[in-house]
């Protein structure tokens, strides 16, 4: 049986979801699935499940903390890494708290990003 991945990448921002599926299809066995809000991901993880979520931080109506606190209330078990421009200590700590495996910040290295997916492929 094949190792096969799912990725959810979360922003609001279309040429964003756009640019990291695209980065991230150059593995087989790995689907990618984009939302463009909170409440979007949150609607699809209701029927998907996820390896791994990229979501960005800031987005309208909701932010990328908030969709990380309902994954983790939900005891979803996927990695998850928070993408932001608007780096903060308080960011993140929160974060931390959330038990966020990457946190990284804009504009992020494709190349970084490709590694830490590829890291987080379930053995």
């Amino acid at each position: 049986m094949m190792a096969h991945q799912t990725i959810l990448i979360v922003d609001d921002e279309a040429n964003q979801r756009l640019m990291l599926a695209q980065a991230l299809r150059t593995v087989e066995d790995r689907e990618i699935a984009t939302a463009a809000s909170v409440s979007e991901a949150l609607e699809w993880l209701d029927d998907n499940r996820a390896d791994l979520i990229i979501t960005d931080y800031n987005m309208p109506v909701s932010n990328g903390l908030v969709l990380i606190a309902q994954v983790r209330q939900r005891a979803l078990p996927t990695r998850i890494i928070l993408i932001t421009a608007y780096s903060s200590p308080e960011i993140q700590e929160a974060a931390r708290q959330l038990a966020v495996d990457h946190f990284l910040t804009k504009p992020v290295p494709l190349t970084l990003l490709r590694q830490l997916v590829n890291g987080a492929n379930p053995s």
